[in-house]
């Protein structure tokens, strides 16, 4: 019976683990070592769909992106270094728009559909939580079908 109860001790971390917004958890014990690695941008184990926080001052065009953690978002890679995207620039599924710093793990932030970056709602170094609003990506054929001259 002892080995049953590491396992539910094993489960309930996970489930704390899952409900939470960590990437990385490690555990340790005597004769007993647990780490659980999460990959960024993957959804927690819960089926229910993640609220999402736009400020009601600011007009919204296009599908809000979400921060997938909390932690300190950023909008370049590196200070002095322009943003990974700026209003109006195109995106395709997978861009990195940005990235949120949690437990000094920088964590990439990818654009979930294509379009166009119609509005940014947090500036650099801003404290996010997970679900909170980060841009706006307006669908092409809601940005009015623009063409790219040669």
């Amino acid at each position: 019976m002892a080995s049953v109860a590491w396992l539910d001790e094993v489960r309930r971390m996970l489930a704390h683990v899952s409900a939470s917004d960590a990437t990385e958890v490690e555990v340790v014990a005597e004769g007993f070592r647990l780490r659980v690695v999460r990959r960024p941008g993957r959804a927690a184990t819960s089926t229910e769909p993640r609220a999402t926080t736009v400020p009601a001052d600011v007009p919204v065009d296009g599908i809000p992106l979400v921060a997938p953690l909390t932690g300190v978002f950023y909008r370049s890679a590196s200070p002095g270094t322009p943003p990974l995207v700026a209003l109006g620039d195109r995106v395709e599924v997978g861009t990195v728009v940005g990235l949120i710093e949690t437990m000094k793990i920088f964590n990439e932030v990818l654009a979930e559909r294509g379009g166009r970056v119609a509005t940014v709602l947090v500036e650099s170094g801003q404290l996010v939580h997970a679900g909170d609003a980060l841009m706006t990506i307006e669908d092409a054929a809601d940005a009015g079908g623009e063409q790219v001259q040669p």
